[in-house]
């Protein structure tokens, strides 16, 4: 099933997206830019600046601030066994990831009712898929945090 997927990438996936145009242009981002504003791009080579740059501009915004923000927008194709991950409760959760503050796993699982067993391993199916992060909080703490903005399913 073809699933359209819209979140926030991890620092982790930037960094890995900024190495891939490094080593694809043979440059790192301010000599291609450089060359984007003495206009020697090519059309094609002009969208991987655009996309480079909101990339680079992300990572240094993090830098700066502490909070990363890159949303993408990706279409993925999910096997039958795959869209069956996504139960009910597993939806339940990313809706309460979005609406809840929460401080950790433990305390989602009380808000929304829930065992704390169940919770994280649910958390670590919707993590595995891309739809969740772990970010430590203090010594023990673990936060999931919501990646996903939008699941769209298409049907062909």
């Amino acid at each position: 099933m073809l699933v359209k997927v819209v979140r926030r990438l991890t620092l982790e996936e930037v960094n890995k997206r900024i190495r891939e145009f490094e080593k694809e242009f043979g440059m790192i981002f301010d000599e291609f830019e450089e060359l984007f504003l003495k206009k020697r791009l090519s059309t094609e080579m002009v969208d991987a600046y655009f996309k480079w740059a909101g990339l680079v501009h992300a990572y240094r915004a993090y830098v700066e601030s502490g909070e990363l923000d890159y949303v993408v927008d990706e279409m993925c194709e999910f096997s039958p066994k795959e869209v069956a991950l996504l139960t009910p409760k597993r939806l339940e959760l990313l809706y309460g990831l979005a609406d809840l503050r929460i401080e950790s796993i433990n305390d989602l699982a009380q808000k929304i009712r829930r065992n704390v067993k169940n919770v994280y391993e649910d958390l670590r199916v919707l993590k595995n898929l891309g739809f969740v992060m772990f970010k430590k909080s203090g010594k023990r703490n673990v936060v999931p945090e919501t990646l996903v903005e939008e699941i769209t399913f298409l049907v062909r």
